[in-house]
């Protein structure tokens, strides 16, 4: 994060000024990498990386990360009457195959198909636990600049990135306790109450070769 605001603060003090060709920039270059991170759900907790084949009308890419967030709850078991607090992990997988079409010297129409995993490992509901495994996959779209300095490093803000859903599917598999159709129902729309993930203001910064 603190790299991010770094990158920001470049930008708008004066770091356009080295990018004032960006299409020839990154027309020299052959590869790049890079990283993905704004407030996007995905890109947040994976912060995934991006390994990109950069020119003049197109950059095509990829990018892969993962990540993890534990958060605490409460769980009522209806066997011992009893209340307790538990700590629930959920894992964040990213892989993307990337385009981007610029119409001008950084304005561009970011493209991608995209999928993303997320796991809940030993998911607990009223004293029977899960293993939850939920993938999408989805088309992503949407507005950007992206800026390519003088000595290598590039800086891109899709200001939009929307998504929608190809196919999706979800895995439950039951590791102990008393299976109902209650607890089989909550731990199978855990998941399944997702979207396609969209978000804004996704900030990608590396350097070129």
């Amino acid at each position: 994060m603190k790299i991010s605001m770094f990158c920001l603060s470049f930008l708008f003090c004066g770091g356009l000024v080295f990018a004032g060709d960006s299409t020839s920039n990154r027309d020299d270059q052959t590869v790049r990498l890079g990283q993905k991170s704004g407030k996007h759900l995905m890109y947040f907790i994976s912060t995934p990386s991006v390994l990109e084949f950069p020119g003049a009308n197109w950059t095509l890419g990829l990018t892969s990360g993962s990540g993890r967030y534990n958060y605490s709850y409460t769980d009522y078991n209806s066997t011992s009457g009893e209340y307790s607090t538990k700590t629930q992990s959920i894992n964040f997988s990213t892989q993307e195959v990337t385009a981007r079409f610029y119409l001008g010297n950084s304005f561009n129409i970011p493209l991608g198909y995209a999928n993303y995993k997320i796991s809940y490992p030993d998911w607990v509901y009223t004293g029977v636990t899960y293993d939850i495994e939920y993938s999408i996959t989805q088309l992503n779209y949407g507005i950007g600049n992206e800026w390519t300095f003088d000595w290598g490093a590039y800086l891109g803000m899709d200001w939009y990135q929307g998504g929608s859903k190809l196919s999706d599917e979800t895995k439950v598999t039951l590791k102990s306790g008393t299976e109902t159709s209650t607890t089989l129902q909550k731990a199978t729309t855990t998941s399944t109450d997702i979207k396609a993930f969209a978000g804004e203001l996704v900030l990608t910064f590396g350097f070129g070769f």
